[in-house]
């Protein structure tokens, strides 16, 4: 049988692999500045993966990136970059940017004339696939899904769950707390009781949460064992423990009330932490607000109780931190008369 020659050609053509079926094409450099200049150049989006060499759930995403549907969109609509947070100086950029990596990878789409994030997203292992990692980006590239609008629209009243939960994200990366909580907030309000224990709920508990008192942070610490048979033990302990360090060390720890301070009490204690450990904690944040309602005497009774139950004697280094502690929290004669003769002669001073 004669084949002709425009028949090869044509099935040597098909059989070619296309520039269309690459997936992500990333530039070939390291440089943050480089990247911001060449999506200027292209009039393009910047999308900036933030990653680790050895995070295997990085690792496992090359594969998603590797897909003609993801490449194709994210090759037409933005500059690709990746930067390794591992980099002393690309950690010093994130500061300088205001962006908090708190799990790699993060996804993060910016404008490179302004610098302000358009969309952000961090990826947990479970939703690695062709159309969360596509999901995402067809919002950043969408003007009407642009992050700088999410307040306008929370204020207006939008209530979708994903929406909310987006702007809660968003704000965590970008170190805003206030508009976490709000938003983070209104998700928990929406949220089906349901769907508490789904996986991507649980992915929201874990990467998003910055608040312990919300109805579903009520449920998650009542519904331990529940979470732990889905889960695993290890996760689960480290999502409240997580909750529970930013209520404690954010700003949110100076507005803490009375009744604030004895709930997250509670939750610790339906955690199963014990007595010492809660005290360990809870201690300075309970101080510091007895000492602003001029309760010297019984903030200098917490700060015992820590020490009858620390599990070793504090030297010198401890003793003058509650020494300079309670002489920057009050004026009380009592108290820090009791501070210098406690304390602080045993400092380091």
């Amino acid at each position: 049988m004669k084949i002709s020659h425009l028949f090869l050609a044509i099935i040597l053509l098909l059989s070619m692999p296309s520039k269309a079926q690459k997936g992500i094409n990333f530039i070939k450099t390291g440089n943050f500045n480089v990247a911001i200049a060449t999506a200027k150049k292209q009039n393009k989006l910047l999308f900036m993966e933030v990653y680790a060499p050895d995070c295997h759930i990085c690792n496992a995403f090359k594969g998603t990136f590797a897909q003609p549907q993801v490449g194709a969109l994210y090759n037409a609509k933005f500059v690709n970059f990746q930067l390794d947070i591992r980099n002393p100086e690309n950690q010093n950029l994130l500061k300088k940017l205001k962006i908090n990596i708190n799990a790699t990878p993060t996804f993060i789409f910016m404008d490179p004339n302004t610098l302000q994030i358009v969309g952000a997203k961090i990826f947990g292992e479970r939703e690695n696939s062709v159309i969360n990692v596509n999901s995402i980006a067809q919002k950043a590239a969408n003007p009407a899904e642009n992050a700088q609008n999410y307040a306008k629209r929370l204020k207006g009243g939008d209530k979708n769950l994903q929406f909310l939960l987006n702007y809660a994200e968003y704000a965590r990366i970008v170190g805003d707390t206030t508009s976490n909580i709000l938003a983070f907030n209104e998700f928990a309000k929406t949220l089906n009781p349901g769907q508490y224990t789904s996986q991507s709920t649980f992915n929201a508990i874990q990467m998003v949460m910055m608040n312990n008192n919300n109805a579903l942070f009520d449920y998650f610490i009542t519904h331990i064992p529940a979470y732990e048979k889905i889960y695993e033990a290890n996760p689960v302990r480290m999502s409240y423990e997580n909750i529970f360090q930013i209520v404690l060390t954010s700003s949110q720890a100076n507005k803490l009330s009375v009744s604030d301070i004895q709930k997250i009490k509670s939750q610790m204690t339906k955690a199963g932490l014990d007595a010492s450990s809660i005290q360990r904690r809870m201690w300075m944040v309970e101080s510091s607000l007895l000492f602003k309602q001029k309760k010297a005497s019984q903030a200098i009774q917490v700060i015992e109780k820590l020490l009858a139950v620390l599990p070793n004697a504090p030297g010198p280094k401890e003793y003058q931190y509650l020494c300079d502690y309670v002489n920057g929290k009050t004026k009380d004669k009592k108290a820090l008369a009791y501070a210098k003769s406690h304390w602080c002669k045993f400092g380091m001073k």
